[in-house]
């Protein structure tokens, strides 16, 4: 089984005024709450047996673990309000352990770094582990024509096991391709195929438009971690210091290595919302709601 950890410990800067008001999880699209959706991803994914939501302070904490454990009994409810709005999502990984975990908002390799030093604590991390960020919403076409809200998580952890197997690799990166004038916002990949998976040979945080090339290939905010490679290296990689991120801390540095270290995985969906701003939010809503409308 593999343990996933939800990086929510940003302080929402840029969705202010809202978020003076109500923590980012908590903002609405399409009348559900941002964590609803991030959470049936999860529950769509078998493989994962125990999530750790990392926010940033103890008022944070303490709504959420109020609301995790209240939410158990509206599950069917929350099923029925996703399909109101004319998504397919099916919960098959119902039972998943979620527990709270408080970071220190030092970035997102400060705070993945905070929270693996309190999972590894308590022992119960295991040889792989999951990462995800909090911005994204997607539109994922399914066979029989619906269209889901989730990712397929356990696609990529497969992935990420074949590539381990084959390369040696330490560490499996999501991209989505995404307009070239949005991709500055973002961390761009550039790959090389190897034995036939995709392998990074090159990562670039938020790089000037003049360094993209067309069809860019950005960080979808979903890694798997060989926690056997991470975890020794975590003072050299992550250091428990503020401003610490994982993409220029460790990402950058592995892609690097004349070693193939980081695999890449390539998403096929519809849609991928990055609901990080106030008008993304905004936004976001708009095109959920049109979907229902159709």
């Amino acid at each position: 089984m593999v343990k996933a950890i939800l990086l929510a410990a940003g302080a929402g800067t840029r969705c202010y005024p809202f978020t003076y008001l109500t923590p980012k999880l908590f903002q609405q699209v399409g009348g559900i709450p941002l964590i609803e959706y991030m959470l049936s991803w999860f529950h769509g994914t078998p493989e994962i047996d125990e999530l750790y939501i990392a926010v940033r302070d103890n008022t944070v904490a303490t709504t959420l673990e109020s609301y995790v454990d209240k939410r158990k009994q509206y599950i069917d409810r929350i099923l029925r309000l996703f399909h109101k709005l004319g998504y397919k999502v099916e919960y098959t990984n119902p039972d998943f352990a979620i527990r709270v975990i408080q970071a220190n908002g030092w970035g997102t390799g400060g705070d993945l770094r905070c929270a693996l030093d309190q999972i590894v604590d308590s022992g119960s991390l295991g040889d792989d582990f999951l990462v995800c960020y909090t911005d994204y919403i997607i539109n994922r076409a399914m066979p029989d024509g619906t269209i889901s809200l989730q990712m397929n998580l356990s696609d990529i952890i497969e992935y990420h096991y074949r590539c381990k197997k084959a390369l040696g690799t330490v560490m499996t990166m999501a991209f989505v391709v995404v307009e070239r004038e949005a991709a500055t916002r973002f961390g761009v990949g550039k790959f090389e195929e190897l034995n036939g998976v995709k392998v990074v040979r090159e990562f670039m945080e938020k790089p000037d438009i003049k360094e993209i090339t067309e069809e860019p290939a950005i960080n979808a905010g979903i890694c798997v971690f060989n926690s056997q490679f991470i975890l020794p290296n975590l003072d050299k990689f992550l250091p428990g210091k503020p401003d610490t991120g994982l993409e220029r801390n460790l990402i950058e540095r592995l892609a690097r290595e004349e070693k193939p270290m980081v695999a890449a995985y390539l998403l096929n969906l519809d849609a991928w919302f990055d609901v990080g701003t106030l008008e993304q939010l905004v936004q976001a809503n708009i095109l959920i709601a049109s979907k229902k409308e159709q």
